[in-house]
């Protein structure tokens, strides 16, 4: 039998009920068939037209066939069913009488000759008792079944030799064509109904009798590499709708396949007429579906924060067009749902990014509070999805009010966000009855169908709350009076114009602000709203105070655990906000070097903000000092800064800040900015004198000197005293820095176990 699966094309029958539209009829699956082997046969017959299960949608596998319901399927099979009408006037056996429902088919299949056999004379495809009768809804055996089956491959009496019983031959013939691939059965076994689609599965693709070609081949089909699936709602050259486009060509087709194909690579089934009848993936592949929080140029991060190495010359598939990984990477937004297609030899093939839906995704809002069997996401829970939340991991019991679900039928990832987003409604476009964007803080947001009704109710100039989805589209809105968003995120300010960037999607916006909030809040962690046009109303993020040591390892804070996908700042005093990689922390941080936190609707560790705890906030060179001009009535003060390379290996100088201590001038160090751009704290870096190339290794970047693992910054600076001259910040930098000499001096801010690392690397 073919070990490849034929993909089940559909919607889980509880998720296609009550959350989004269902899928057509001929691609759902059978929910009571779970032996892959069945399932694939099954999906494949629906497709063909040979079944069509059972009232309620299910199939019954355990359950038998009769005689005239396996030769209904037999004459299907053969195309014969056109015919049946013409057939039910006439009485060939006594049990088969007008009022039987099969009558048409028996007797078509009784009486309707096959191709000649080896003597020379046609068979017919089924035959009765010998006693006049035909036993309609006897369930049927096993050798009958193969015996109905070997005719319509074209074998007769003659081509068979005779065993212990009558049907020994045919099972023989049948084994050496691969019609009865995946079954043991004895010929006097009745067979089950998942039994007899596998029998019918195999026809399709058995030699028929010496030809050399299956049985689909014999009938005009056909079995071609589909190459990848792009889309299955495609336009043909002709203007024919419905078709099949693959990265080979485009199919038409009068069957209807789900959207969950797509990314798939196989083979397509087509019949006389080129029209596609079924896929199947390709043996041996497999697939994985993702929600990716960041992308790298040789690495992505999943949700839930799993790191996959991916090349950049890596095939990728994004909105029907063939690109590579370094194509794409750049332009990918958090929680962009992705499906990684893998080879038989379990190495990445290429990945898939489902196309835009036209109209917007398939969306959902809990407009009321979900509580258990009354939770309208709660069916989301089964049909092998995936759920995230936030970009992580979750579940339909994390779903809160006004949460919103989008579902993607290619990944069959569904996402669920809860960003709010609270202003005046300040502009729309094309007009206020029929909304594509609308401007809300300055930003102009996509507006989804499902928000177009409850945007009716408003209009410019009214305080809005936006329910958006994972990729920042409006799904609905609501009163501000009703819900207030709490969007978090890093403000810049410059002079009395602010702009946010919101942590949760990238979303930036952007408004006026007064002098004081300038003062308080430029680069911190606010929240942010509006309440008239063109101001924001900004308030710095008072988390809960943290109780308890931070265990990286542990991935917890005191009693609370930390989100895998935690955002993690750290700055000195009150200085500006350096994000940080929640892997590069030490392994543990006391409570006084938190500054506050903020935690996820399950109580998780969302956002952290340090105080002085890792070292990144500094900008680290060489510091230069300047001692302020005096006169008799005033003194300037006095500033610093440090001369150090820009991200092309140009020397520059940092701003100048003003500086109340003491610092050696020309020495190794790192400065840290205050929010008003003084210079509020300094540290002399120490050095590691003669370090030889050998002791780094430049995947893990880290340094071993005497006995003791340093990180090395991924910012490092590196300087050719000799030449003095710099090389690029970084590891590129670092490398070229080990190629020039080996014997470095190394200079570090602190103890490794301490979140210390190689600040600057100097050619002696």
């Amino acid at each position: 039998m073919r070990k490849n699966q034929l993909l089940s094309a559909v919607l889980a029958a509880a998720v296609a009920v009550s959350v989004f539209p269902a899928a057509s009829a001929a691609c759902v699956p059978f929910p009571d068939v779970t032996d892959p082997a069945q399932t694939e046969a099954t999906q494949f017959l629906r497709l063909m037209g040979v079944i069509d299960g059972l009232p309620g949608g299910t199939y019954n596998p355990s359950g038998t066939l009769t005689r005239a319901e396996f030769c209904k399927m037999a004459v299907i099979a053969l195309d014969w069913a056109d015919q049946e009408p013409g057939q039910r006037g006439r009485t060939i056996y006594l049990d088969v009488g007008p009022a039987h429902w099969a009558r048409g088919y028996i007797n078509l299949a009784s009486t309707r000759a096959l191709s000649a056999d080896s003597d020379g004379k046609g068979s017919t495809l089924v035959s009765g008792l010998g006693d006049g009768t035909f036993q309609p809804d006897r369930p049927i055996k096993y050798g009958e079944a193969v015996t109905i089956l070997c005719r319509v491959l074209g074998y007769g009496d003659a081509d068979t030799v005779t065993g212990g019983a009558w049907y020994d031959g045919y099972l023989a013939a049948g084994r050496a064509a691969g019609l009865t691939d995946g079954l043991q059965l004895g010929g006097q076994d009745v067979i089950t109904r998942g039994q007899a689609a596998i029998l019918f599965y195999n026809l399709y693709f058995s030699k028929s009798k010496g030809s050399g070609k299956t049985y689909l081949e014999s009938t005009g089909g056909s079995e071609v590499d589909s190459g990848v699936i792009l889309d299955v709602n495609a336009t043909a050259d002709d203007g024919t709708f419905g078709a099949v486009e693959t990265s080979n060509s485009i199919y038409k087709t009068d069957r209807a396949f789900d959207s969950s194909i797509e990314g798939q690579e196989g083979k397509l089934v087509l019949d006389q007429d080129g029209r596609i009848l079924a896929f199947h993936p390709k043996e041996g592949t497999s697939q994985r579906s993702i929600s990716i929080r960041s992308a790298e140029a040789t690495y992505l991060t999943t949700a839930a924060g799993e790191e996959l190495d991916i090349a950049q010359d890596t095939t990728v598939y994004q909105n029907g067009e063939k690109k590579t990984w370094n194509d794409v990477y750049l332009d990918l937004a958090p929680a962009t749902p992705a499906a990684l297609h893998y080879g038989a030899n379990g190495k990445l093939s290429y990945l898939f990014f489902p196309k835009e839906q036209e109209g917007g995704p398939d969306v959902m809002i809990a407009r009321t509070t979900p509580n258990g069997a009354d939770n309208p996401f709660a069916s989301m829970a089964s049909g092998g999805y995936t759920m995230y939340k936030n970009g992580l991991p979750a579940a339909a019991a994390d779903i809160r009010q006004y949460d919103v679900a989008t579902y993607d039928a290619a990944t069959r990832i569904i996402q669920v966000s809860d960003l709010k987003i609270t202003g005046v409604y300040e502009n729309v476009s094309p007009s206020p009855s029929a909304p594509v964007t609308l401007t809300v803080m300055g930003h102009s947001f996509s507006v989804l169908p499902s928000a177009r009704s409850d945007l009716s109710a408003f209009q410019v100039g009214d305080r809005i709350t936006l329910l958006l989805t994972v990729s920042g589209q409006v799904a609905g809105a609501v009163s501000a009076d009703t819900l207030k968003g709490t969007a978090v995120g890093v403000a810049v300010v410059e002079g009395q114009t602010a702009s946010v960037t919101l942590l949760q999607s990238g979303i930036t916006l952007s408004g006026k602000v007064s002098k004081g909030t300038a003062e308080r809040c430029n680069n911190q962690l606010v929240t942010v709203t509006s309440s008239s046009a063109g101001i924001l109303n900004l308030q710095k993020v008072s988390g809960t105070p943290a109780k308890g040591t931070l265990d990286t390892t542990a991935r917890t804070l005191g009693d609370r655990k930390v989100s895998e996908n935690v955002v993690v700042y750290d700055r000195v005093q009150n200085g500006a906000l350096v994000q940080v990689d929640y892997s590069d922390l030490p392994a543990s941080i006391p409570a006084g070097k938190i500054s506050f936190i903020s935690c996820d609707y399950a109580g998780r560790v969302q956002y952290l903000v340090l105080n002085d705890a890792t070292g990144d906030a500094y900008s680290y060179g060489y510091f230069v000092f300047k001692r302020g001009e005096e006169s008799e009535d005033y003194k300037e003060p006095d500033t610093l800064c440090v001369k150090q390379a820009d991200k092309d290996g140009t020397e520059i100088t940092t701003a100048e800040g003003s500086f109340i201590g003491s610092v050696r001038q020309g020495a190794a160090g790192g400065i840290a900015y205050g929010a008003d751009g003084k210079v509020v704290a300094s540290v002399t870096l120490k050095a590691l004198e003669n370090v030889p190339r050998s002791a780094f290794d430049m995947e893990a970047m880290t340094v071993i000197v005497g006995g003791v693992a340093y990180p090395i910054s991924d910012e490092v600076q590196c300087f050719n005293k000799p030449a003095k001259t710099w090389f690029v910040p970084g590891k590129e930098g670092m490398k070229a820095a080990r190629a020039y000499s080996d014997n470095l001096t190394l200079y570090y801010d602190r103890p490794a176990s301490e979140g210390g690392k190689i600040r600057l690397a100097v050619i002696p």
